[in-house]
């Protein structure tokens, strides 16, 4: 009879095994089943439910990917029941990984756009602040801030302009990065006189760089 319930036992033990893992790979694959295809898609995705990102961080980066894709045309827009929900639910699952993880950069960023797209003012000047922080020294997460911090650059803090001039720098290490300045350098004066400021910092060379690629704008134009 004791051989008999410890084979039950065992039995019960493997069938939760079994179910849990299962559970596990499910919630892993979702974001891959659901995530990453075409706007409207996303959308009605996003919209549905506050997204489970999986238990790794490629599943939780191609959910944020989806969250960032979605709410980018959505700044300064009117927006409709379906956005608003999706832009509810990027919230929550923003804030979630940053309260896990407080050095996700990444997810940093995606509350700060979220948090813009609410009208969040204070907040979304903090998480993107944060993602400063967190990634001081990569193109992809600084061509991402500047991307959005450019649309509200008059009305930032002088500090966070200060710091997210690290970002102009980092910026300016790449052909496609120094493009973008040196077009915002030729129509936007008061965002130039940042980018002088900030260029003025970096070394020689680099800045020989960026001098070429305003002449070559200039140029186009």
């Amino acid at each position: 009879m004791t051989r008999v319930w410890g084979l039950w036992s065992a039995a019960v033990v493997a069938a939760v095994l079994f179910f849990g893992s299962a559970a596990a790979a499910y919630r892993e694959l979702v974001p891959y089943i659901t995530g990453g295809s075409q706007a409207e898609v996303r959308l009605a995705f996003l919209a549905s439910q506050p997204p489970d990102p999986g238990l790794s961080l490629q599943a939780q980066r191609l959910m944020l990917d989806d969250c960032v894709s979605t709410l980018f045309p959505l700044i300064k827009a009117p927006l409709g029941d379906q956005q608003v929900r999706a832009k509810d639910n990027c919230l929550i699952l923003s804030k979630t990984l940053t309260e896990e993880s407080p050095i996700f950069s990444y997810a940093w960023f995606a509350l700060a756009l979220a948090q813009v797209v609410d009208g969040q003012t204070s907040e979304f000047q903090h998480s993107l602040a944060q993602s400063q922080l967190t990634t001081a020294n990569q193109w992809a997460m600084a061509s991402l801030r500047l991307r959005l911090a450019y649309q509200y650059w008059s009305s930032l803090p002088l500090t966070l302009q200060e710091q997210l001039g690290a970002d102009i720098i980092v910026l300016a290490y790449s052909n496609n990065g120094r493009q973008w300045l040196a077009q915002r350098y030729a129509a936007d004066p008061a965002f130039a006189e940042d980018i002088t400021a900030n260029l003025e910092k970096a070394p020689p060379n680099l800045q020989r760089a960026f001098i070429r690629a305003v002449s070559t704008q200039g140029a186009r134009s």
